[in-house]
């Protein structure tokens, strides 16, 4: 068996009133050579950001660390345009976005 290699990061809130303490974290986080944040995705909420514009802005002001939707909401989110978000965000941030899914609900 191979050795697999240790990532580290950071779960952050998506709170539409911490956008800007959410930009300083992961700025910070990839000064500091962390791997990898993660943020939920809850697209029934109108308080918090939505995942998927959010890592893409995150991963247009940072660098190495990667973005992860920890749970995307997949019957808010049809499968074909996932895809293509996906297969967008990783190129325009050379390959550092994570996909998660889930099938389930907050609440």
């Amino acid at each position: 068996m191979s050795a697999r290699k240790a990532v580290f990061g950071f779960g952050t809130h998506t709170g539409i009133d911490d956008a800007a303490e959410l930009l300083r974290a992961t700025q910070q986080a990839d000064r500091d050579g962390l791997d990898l944040f993660s943020l939920s995705d809850h697209p029934y909420f109108g308080g918090r950001l939505d995942a998927y514009a959010t890592l893409g802005f995150v991963l247009g002001r940072t660098r190495h660390i990667a973005g992860f939707a920890n749970v995307t909401n997949l019957p808010n989110r049809p499968a074909p345009m996932l895809a293509r978000m996906v297969t967008s965000l990783s190129a325009l941030s050379e390959g550092r976005v994570v996909l998660g899914m889930g099938a389930g609900r907050f609440g």
